[in-house]
């Protein structure tokens, strides 16, 4: 809209030229130098303005709306050079076409400042790692012909706003909105660019099956594929295959940002609600910076535990207390009943299929001769308020019934576990692969788990 604003005011004062210029000559010249000299002024303005304060930025950089956006760093010079930085798998594909494994770039290049309907910024001789974007061939490994058109990215600006360290800009060709923030110079590119691509999975892991954004009536909207910058909004009550909204996004090191506004509807209070920007909290969720009311978490804990599609693992180092005790014990019981060894204990999701229960509990043991044995119990849980979980075990197989007496350590184990309600806890509210499970009784006593 800031676009087409600009070239209506750029076409009136052509008509009001002419006009002016059929009835004085001279005031048509002085309202054409007025004009040049504002152009001239703004492209001053623009190349101070990027070139201040060590003249490095940040760029949040998108083509097309089916493709989701990309980080680039600039170091702008006023010797005219500008050095790009990027990490992201078409850098990769230039040297090799068949990985899909981000990796990092740097070249230097030329810029300037041109003066059109308004003040451009150009990136004016070719940079292998960001002018890639512009070429128009075939993309490599993708199922289509992009000859001709390639990504459909731009490698000139339209500056259409400063405010606030940040630069608000607009591809010259294809219109891509593209936001450039101010960051300080001695950030070291490469670190930088693979702290970015080391975030994503932090941000959107693609083993937590749904996240959500939580709309200030209570209402939420599911979010699918976030880890792929692409993701697909649905209403939880709805249906995806009808009801989904794409969208194309970027996730900086900073935060997550859709490539277009969206707006959800909150089934509960009744209001729209319209989302773009996101920063990241410390507790891993991501908070709405055009409505700070707004956030994307993943489910509750306790249920994110209780999701009948994960199957997490009890991982020793962060077992502490009583049940710490009793799992490090398990290597030493088995082996001192029959030389076989823990290879791993599962909760969750029934693998083995032994019962029609959608969880399991699984001790999986390598005995003295090499072979494996799975010893098991189905279980149901129960979730109380959003936090907490309590295992409710059914009945064991004859594999553990032949241990648990056997193994005293085993025994204090699954007798806790079945009599005890735990605390669910994690590092990241939205990515939270990582779990601690901790005795609601007992504060020094927990499991560590993890999903696989």
């Amino acid at each position: 809209m800031m676009k087409k604003l600009y070239k209506f005011s750029a076409i009136a004062a052509v008509l009001m030229s002419a006009s002016l210029a059929s009835c004085n000559h001279e005031e048509a010249d002085i309202f054409d130098q007025n004009a040049a000299h504002r152009t001239e002024e703004a492209r001053k303005m623009y190349k101070e303005i990027l070139l201040d304060k060590g003249g490095k930025w940040q760029m949040e950089y998108f083509t097309t709306e089916e493709e989701h956006g990309y980080v680039y760093l600039f170091t702008f010079r006023n010797d005219g050079t500008v050095t790009i930085s990027g990490n992201n798998e078409y850098i990769t594909k230039l040297t090799n076409i068949d990985s899909n494994v981000p990796s990092y770039g740097s070249e230097t290049s030329m810029w300037t400042i041109l003066s059109d309907n308004g003040p451009v910024l150009s990136f004016n001789s070719y940079n292998t790692i960001f002018h890639l974007f512009a070429t128009p061939e075939d993309i490599p490994g993708t199922e289509r012909d992009e000859q001709g058109y390639g990504h459909s990215g731009d490698y000139e600006f339209d500056l259409m706003k400063f405010s606030n360290d940040t630069l608000y800009l607009e591809g010259k060709k294809n219109g891509a909105e593209i936001i450039m923030t101010r960051i300080a110079p001695e950030i070291d590119d490469e670190t930088y660019l693979n702290e970015v691509v080391a975030l994503a999975d932090s941000f959107f892991n693609a083993k937590v099956p749904a996240v959500y954004v939580n709309l200030p009536g209570g209402y939420r909207h599911v979010v699918l594929d976030g880890a792929t910058q692409l993701p697909k909004f649905y209403p939880e009550t709805g249906d995806y295959i009808t009801e989904y909204v794409g969208r194309n996004a970027i996730i900086t090191h900073d935060g997550f940002t859709l490539g277009k506004p969206l707006t959800l509807r909150d089934s509960i209070d009744g209001n729209d609600y319209t989302i773009q920007h996101f920063i990241r909290q410390k507790d891993g969720s991501l908070l709405c910076t055009d409505d700070n009311r707004i956030t994307i978490t993943a489910d509750a804990l306790n249920k994110v535990v209780g999701d009948e599609r994960l199957l997490w693992r009890v991982n020793a180092a962060d077992c502490k207390g009583e049940l710490g005790t009793a799992f490090a014990g398990l290597n030493t019981g088995f082996k001192a009943y029959n030389g076989s060894s823990l290879v791993h204990f599962n909760i969750g999701l029934n693998v083995l299929n032994n019962t029609k229960s959608p969880y399991t509990m699984v001790v999986r043991i390598k005995t003295k001769r090499g072979s494996y044995l799975n010893m098991s119990v189905p279980y149901t849980v129960e979730y109380i308020g959003k936090d907490e979980i309590k295992f409710v075990l059914g009945e064991m197989d004859s594999n553990m019934k032949t241990f648990i007496d056997k193994v005293p350590a085993f025994k204090t184990m699954m007798n806790k576990l079945a009599s005890s309600t735990f605390k669910c806890s994690s590092n990241s509210l939205i990515a939270p692969v990582n779990m601690v499970l901790t005795d609601s009784s007992d504060a020094s006593s927990a499991l560590g788990i993890s999903i696989q």
